[in-house]
């Protein structure tokens, strides 16, 4: 067992002049997508990884008590490895899969035809996949008490203008696409299942920024971090990063309820992912190294933790 990470972050910084530490690298050999749900039993990050020489999967189960649990499964297309399989991580922790029949797509994690199961105590803390029944049957577990609820989503993207992804939130999975505009990247607009829900000119002038937009009554707040996108003359490092935070009602309800979990989550996840990004409201950009924890008003500052799904999408160029 490993030291959770969350607790670090309400330790007060030896002193506030101390510059944020540089983005993420880009992942041209690996990527890497992010999912953090909360569980009955506490937070559960899952990390899965593509690269060269196949995809993986990293678990890690965050306890109440400050402890946690991982495990790493290696899935590799051309060699043997155990597409299905049972790990007990703990005396009351047992970890079920089955990748036999999965299904992958561009993404690092799988599409369809699998199941990841994590049982705590025999309850179902959480399951991921489209194999529910055989999760159940193999596991043998019972109904958690509390449902499992996707808190955070991390993702890179790659493409030379236009960038997709996934979401679900109002009920259905839905596609967001961000339109970096042409050459002269004076556009971008934010589209939900081909509709256009948000369009931002001037970019280098509003290239931080952010607005709060409704989509078949789900109200999301979009902000936007274009700087090194613009400004950066090294290519193979310019990125720009994009965050979707749904204000979905059933998840505030449940959210309300574990409010000190999200609040570890959303200040750890957004204070590592954003360290380095200064946002400014729409109407403008202003530069320096001021966080995204900086924000000073109340609605900016409530974006900080992720009270519904949130998304964070990091653009690169090919």
């Amino acid at each position: 067992m490993s030291s959770s990470p969350f607790p670090s972050c309400f330790r007060p910084s030896p002193t506030t002049d101390v510059p944020p530490p540089p983005p993420p690298p880009p992942p041209h050999s690996t990527i890497s997508n992010l999912t953090i749900y909360h569980t009955d039993t506490g937070p559960v990050s899952l990390t899965w990884s593509r690269s060269v020489v196949g995809r993986s999967l990293h678990i890690q189960l965050h306890r109440q008590s400050f402890d946690s649990i991982s495990f790493h499964l290696h899935i590799r297309p051309f060699v043997f490895w155990k597409k299905h399989g049972v790990k007990k991580l703990a005396p009351d922790t047992v970890l079920f899969w089955n990748l036999a029949k999965a299904k992958f797509g561009s993404h690092p994690e799988p599409v369809s035809g699998f199941y990841v199961a994590l049982v705590v105590n025999s309850h179902m803390s959480l399951l991921l996949g489209d194999a529910a029944r055989d999760a159940y049957s193999k596991s043998r577990a019972h109904q958690p008490a509390t449902p499992q609820l996707l808190l955070l989503k991390k993702e890179h993207v790659f493409a030379d203008r236009v960038y997709s992804t996934r979401a679900t939130f109002g009920g259905r999975a839905r596609e967001i696409q961000i339109d970096c505009g042409f050459r002269d990247h004076s556009k971008l607009s934010f589209s939900v299942d081909g509709e256009k829900v948000l369009q931002i000119k001037r970019l280098k002038w509003k290239f931080r920024g952010n607005e709060r937009v409704v989509v078949d009554g789900v109200h999301v707040q979009i902000s936007w971090d274009l700087y090194n996108w613009l400004f950066d003359k090294n290519n193979a490092d310019a990125h720009a990063i994009f965050m979707f935070k749904f204000e979905d009602e059933e998840e505030e309800a449940v959210a309300d309820r574990n409010l000190a979990g999200l609040w570890n989550l959303g200040v750890c996840e957004w204070g590592k992912t954003w360290s380095s990004s200064s946002v400014s409201s729409s109407g403008g950009s202003f530069g320096g190294s001021s966080s995204v924890l900086e924000w000073s008003s109340v609605e900016e500052n409530e974006l900080v933790v992720p009270v519904g799904f949130s998304l964070l999408v990091y653009a690169w160029k090919r």
